[in-house]
């Protein structure tokens, strides 16, 4: 876990998905960006998203510069080869300069006032020194502070009361770097020690600065807690005998199709 890597995944411009999806990447990599290789099902549950939309994701990441992916070369080295997680390598140049490689198309070469040709016929794609448009958006810092408390409120494990978890939002991150609440909060929502039915409500977490806290004390796991756990134990070594039968047939049929076959003299006399 790199908790540096993470807060300067927080600084990027990217879209609330792809900021997720790489998050949870820099969560199990290094502070080189390198050796992570968490399940496409492991980064859809911190995530909150479908598997599809992780490698939806992963995809937009990798063509965007900010991610390299190698199919299958992740996990310890005792880990069967048909079992290997794909590992992922955070780029850092184009993290920290929160820009991906610009990808112009192929063959068009663009002119001294900005104008675009084409090197087959040399016409303009844009009349020359026609001014470009640009589009009316808000400014940066508004925009920053929009999606720092989207991505607060897409973290935080209980999601009730938004309007005033918003005015306790802009009183607290004018005070705290944000991206430090949105450490905190993940951290809120991952512990194992927290108890869905006690979670704090957002506002409450905000107004008393809960991101400082240290991790929550061990606790006794409740009835229904207890009886998923057992349900999932039994699910999981239900499995686990399943594939040893699925593996004790194929051993088998292997062995008969490894037998040679019976000469026929031998089968005459045994009709005899």
């Amino acid at each position: 876990m790199s908790i540096r890597l993470m807060s300067e995944v927080w600084r990027t411009q990217l879209p609330t998905v792809e900021k997720m999806v790489l998050l949870v990447i820099a969560d199990h990599a290094n502070d080189e960006g390198t050796e992570a290789w968490p399940s496409q099902a492991t980064i859809a549950a911190k995530a909150s998203v479908s598997v599809r939309t992780v490698q939806r994701a992963v995809n937009s990441l990798v063509s965007a510069g900010f991610l390299r992916l190698e199919k299958h070369a992740g996990g310890s080295a005792n880990c069967r080869e048909d079992r290997r997680p794909h590992r992922y390598t955070i780029l850092l140049n184009s993290l920290r300069g929160d820009s991906a490689p610009t990808r112009k198309v192929r063959g068009d070469s663009e002119g001294g006032d900005g104008a675009t040709f084409t090197p087959d016929t040399g016409r303009l794609l844009r009349p020359k020194n026609l001014p470009l448009e640009t589009p009316l958006e808000p400014p940066v810092e508004i925009i920053k502070a929009d999606t720092q408390f989207d991505l607060f409120w897409k973290i935080y494990p209980l999601k009730v009361g938004k309007a005033a978890a918003q005015k306790a939002w802009v009183k607290a991150s004018a005070e705290t770097d944000p991206d430090l609440i949105i450490s905190g909060a993940l951290r809120y929502a991952q512990d194992p020690n927290r108890n869905p039915s006690f979670t704090a409500h957002p506002t409450t977490w905000l107004n008393a600065a809960r991101w400082a806290d240290d991790p929550l004390p061990p606790r006794e796991m409740t009835i229904e807690e207890k009886r998923a756990q057992e349900a999932l134990q039994a699910k999981l070594r239900a499995e686990q005998e399943r594939l040893a039968a699925d593996a004790w047939r194929a051993e088998i049929a292997e062995a008969e199709a490894r037998k040679a076959p019976m000469p026929d003299y031998v089968r005459k006399l045994l009709r005899k």
